[in-house]
């Protein structure tokens, strides 16, 4: 069985960061827990028995202090705010309240969530040459007067884990940061915008990573410039040799070769003026609108009797384009030229690949929510759809075998040039049959 390729890491699983932020909130979460479990832990086990020893000290002082007397049970139960229980080897049991007030002692015992009970066990001489008498006490200290509220410090100790938690993972995402960058620097580099640079803050390893970026897009616009630039320097050179070969071309007879001459005489001049138009759609697009010049070509255009010209030219050309257009008028601010050009090689296009046995090419006019949209449909033999992004590329030319055998792989990549100048977007569709639609959004 071949083996699947891993999905991408976008396709996987959230961001770094995400995964990040993720961990934190469980190591916070995590913190917090143990934080109180280990709280109510040391001051329950901890604390407390360290006052266990000092406490049962001081309830058999004060047991050796009341002896007989029962009013000094009374007195200390008064004094010392503590429910005072006194049980006596002869069968007498006496109980007072934290006020001192006589009371059942199992009124006193019931409330164990209220008091702490600490049990002491004293034997007494009689004085009276008799035998010892035992007697049991039983102090019920209030845990609101006995324990401190220890609420504060836990809740500022959490504050205080909470707040180093926090602060650490705002440093680890301004470390992070420039990943983000490197990142969408990464995605316009895949969509071809070779000018991109992304910001190098830090001389660490991301920092020399993000300079490496840098260089490589730096030199990579520049072996694109060089490209173009040698393109269009050959194709303005071969002018001159077309013009004098178009001359002499007169001077032949009639026939045959002259026919075959001339046809390829007119395909070479057909790519050296494509070749220059690219070029300077290609300067202007990098340069912007800035000057007069370019903005003085910026005017209002009705598209409806721009389209229906240019479909004009097309009236005999099989298998037909049928044009459909909304009531209402639809223009648009841009340069005329340009979006003629643009919608002669969508229409030409879709012309040109239809098969003997198409349907009409379709053309669709539109206002949407996100602009005007000009919509053309062949029937042809379709882009398969590993192929749909690099129709845009220059000099790309399909598979003859599926009809792609004309053309110089330059008008959709002079559409893109034009769409983009004008702000807009194009994107190929494949049709469910076969066929392509391919939409601008302007």
């Amino acid at each position: 069985m071949e083996k699947q390729p891993k999905a991408p890491m976008e396709e996987r699983g959230s961001s770094v960061i995400m995964r990040f932020a993720t961990t934190t909130g469980i190591l916070a979460v995590s913190v917090v827990v143990l934080a109180i479990l280990f709280f109510h832990t040391i001051r329950g086990d901890i604390f407390q028995g360290a006052f266990q020893a000092p406490l049962k000290e001081w309830s058999a002082t004060i047991a050796g202090h009341i002896g007989y007397d029962i009013s000094k049970a009374q007195a200390v139960a008064k004094t010392h705010r503590i429910g005072v229980i006194v049980w006596s080897e002869d069968g007498g049991t006496y109980a007072f309240g934290p006020n001192g007030e006589p009371i059942e002692s199992a009124e006193l015992l019931k409330h164990t969530s209220r008091y702490r009970k600490i049990e002491v066990h004293i034997q007494h001489a009689t004085g009276h040459g008799g035998d010892d008498m035992n007697r049991h006490y039983t102090f019920m200290l209030d845990r609101e007067e006995f324990d401190d509220d220890r609420t504060p410090l836990l809740l500022g100790l959490i504050f205080l884990l909470l707040f180093t938690i926090g602060l650490a993972y705002v440093m680890q995402v301004s470390l992070l940061k420039p990943l983000k960058w490197l990142r969408s620097g990464v995605d316009a580099v895949s969509e071809g915008d070779f000018t991109t640079k992304v910001p190098v803050v830090r001389n660490d390893e991301i920092g020399k990573v993000a300079r490496a970026f840098n260089q490589m897009t730096s030199r990579v616009q520049q072996m694109m410039d060089d490209r173009e630039r040698l393109l269009a320097d050959v194709s303005h050179e071969l002018r001159s040799p077309l013009a004098r070969m178009k001359v002499a071309l007169e001077l032949l007879p009639e026939g045959d070769k002259r026919d075959a001459i001339a046809q390829d005489i007119r395909e070479m001049e057909s790519l050296t003026n494509a070749l220059l138009e690219r070029e300077q759609m290609r300067t202007r697009i990098q340069a912007g609108i800035q000057t007069e010049g370019d903005r003085a070509k910026i005017e209002t255009i009705n598209l409806i009797a721009l389209v229906g010209d240019v479909i004009d030219t097309f009236h005999n050309a099989p298998p037909g384009i049928d044009l459909i257009v909304p009531p209402q008028s639809l223009e648009i601010e841009g340069d005329r030229a340009l979006v003629k050009i643009l919608i002669q090689n969508l229409v030409d296009n879709a012309v040109k690949f239809s098969l003997a046995d198409s349907d009409p090419v379709e053309v669709i006019l539109s206002q949407t929510d996100k602009g005007i949209q000009i919509v053309v449909t062949d029937d042809g033999p379709g882009i398969p759809d590993d192929q749909v992004e690099k129709v845009f590329e220059p000099f790309v030319k399909l598979n003859p075998a599926r009809g792609h055998r004309v053309g110089y792989g330059l008008g959709l990549n002079l559409c893109q040039r034009i769409v983009q100048a004008q702000g807009g977007s194009i994107e190929i569709q494949r049709r469910e049959a076969r066929g392509t639609k391919v939409i601008v959004t302007l």
